[in-house]
């Protein structure tokens, strides 16, 4: 058993404990011990005066490899920015370019402190690869899209099918069966087809696996499924039945009075990414509401191309602020909720919560150590969770664990090497440039 000793343990359990001076068991990957006592038998203790561990953040929704295409277009909205500049630009991507893009971004990922995400987007297989070779955890879920990609429901879903047997087989292979894991992929109303959406919706009832979609992002997606089908985009896929306690929606930020009843009772888990809906000025979701309605509201960062950055402890602050001022009260949304969010929720979201999303015996080692003492901010400690999400910032990161294995250790990485892959992740950059004739 090795046992980790840090001042401070940010449970994030039921009870929400605050635990001071306690000990931490790990045992093959998981969590056997937590007491006042030193266990007895142990192989190795880490003692972490100054020290603060919290669960590994779960990044609830992102495009991981669009680290390429950090950059490529700002300050345009979603449309613009997605169908002049990024959809041509994937188009040129290699699987290779989405591995190296994939791994760049996860060691950012892991310098925040994120253990675990759920993706969307194409050649996901090599997301999964390099999921496996940083030794995060991930759901993952092929971008489907029939009316973007011009093919017929039946092609797109067997995409999906595809990706779901290759990612199946890596896992065995790579002894990742509880790292890797598979979710369909709806793109959004607007992209997919009704005969998709209704494929992915039985699918999901016959085989229990979980749905990833865009979702009200946009006032003009709204206005334009309102236009095709006489509904909002919400009440639309509650219309044909795709909306349960399965269904993760992203963004969710143009919701009407009646519709706020129809994913509470349906169960939907919200994916808030406020600062990719803050850039590309989609809007501010209604989380407050939300949060009231007792829907379940997790936290995520959105794609490196539109946020710019895979950062949670930056998101967390945001997701913090933003509604009090919009909503002139500073009492909404306070920053153990954001913690929440970032945490427990974000696990019930995936459902993953029973193995991670808190520090919990009988639950995956995937923790994160915060030095306290690395900058000024760190003290005086009052309230942990108002430090981690108005005070601390991602420099505060010393380690991060996850299977009880060390990933990044006293600011170093474990298992990758930056400066090669930002080579790789520039070079992948210049080629892109000229192929589509951009200087």
């Amino acid at each position: 058993m090795i046992v980790l000793h840090p001042s401070i343990i940010v449970t994030m359990d039921s009870e929400r404990r605050i635990l001071r001076d306690h000990f931490i068991g790990i045992e093959n990957g998981e969590i056997r011990y937590i007491g006042k006592e030193k266990p007895a038998e142990t192989e190795e203790i880490v003692e972490l005066p100054h020290r603060m561990i919290v669960p590994g953040f779960i990044d609830a929704h992102t495009h991981v490899a669009m680290t390429i295409l950090r950059g490529l277009k700002d300050d345009a909205d979603l449309m613009e920015w997605l169908q002049k500049y990024i959809l041509p630009m994937e188009m040129r991507l290699k699987p290779n370019d989405v591995y190296y893009g994939a791994l760049y971004g996860i060691t950012e990922m892991i310098r925040s402190g994120i253990t675990a995400f759920l993706d969307m987007y194409y050649h996901e297989i090599e997301i999964a690869k390099a999921v496996a070779d940083a030794g995060v955890r991930a759901v993952l879920s092929y971008g489907s899209a029939d009316v973007f990609f011009n093919r017929s429901p039946e092609e797109e879903f067997k995409i999906a099918e595809n990706f779901r047997m290759e990612l199946e087989k890596l896992a065995r292979e790579r002894d990742a069966e509880d790292r890797l894991f598979f979710a369909y992929g709806p793109h959004s109303p607007y992209g997919c087809t009704k005969e998709l959406l209704e494929i992915f919706r039985d699918e999901s009832r016959k085989t229990g696996y979980r749905i990833h979609i865009h979702l009200a992002e946009t006032q003009s997606e709204v206005k334009q499924i309102r236009e095709k089908t006489g509904y909002t985009p919400i009440e639309y896929l509650n219309s044909i039945g795709l909306l349960s306690d399965k269904v993760m929606a992203a963004h969710v930020v143009w919701v009407e009075d009646k519709e706020f009843g129809i994913l509470r009772e349906r169960g939907v888990h919200v994916l808030h990414n406020p600062i990719s809906n803050l850039k590309l000025a989609s809007g501010i979701a209604p989380i407050p509401r939300m949060l009231g309605e007792g829907i379940n509201v997790a936290l995520a960062t959105d794609g490196p191309a539109s946020n710019n950055r895979l950062d949670m402890f930056r998101e967390m602050h945001v997701a913090a602020i933003i509604h009090k001022g919009y909503n002139r009260d500073p009492k909404i949304v306070p920053a153990k909720t954001v913690v929440e969010m970032a945490t427990i929720n974000a696990a019930k979201a995936l459902g993953l919560n029973n193995i991670i999303g808190s520090i919990e015996v009988g639950k995956k080692a995937d923790l994160v150590v915060i030095n306290l003492k690395k900058g000024p901010h760190g003290t005086p400690l009052h309230d942990p969770y108002s430090m981690i999400v108005y005070a601390l910032d991602q420099s505060y990161v010393e380690s991060v664990m996850v299977n009880g294995e060390w990933l990044y250790r006293n600011g170093e990485y474990v298992k990758v090497n930056l400066e090669e892959l930002r080579e790789k992740v520039q070079g992948i950059r210049e080629r892109l440039m000229r192929e589509a004739g951009i200087s």
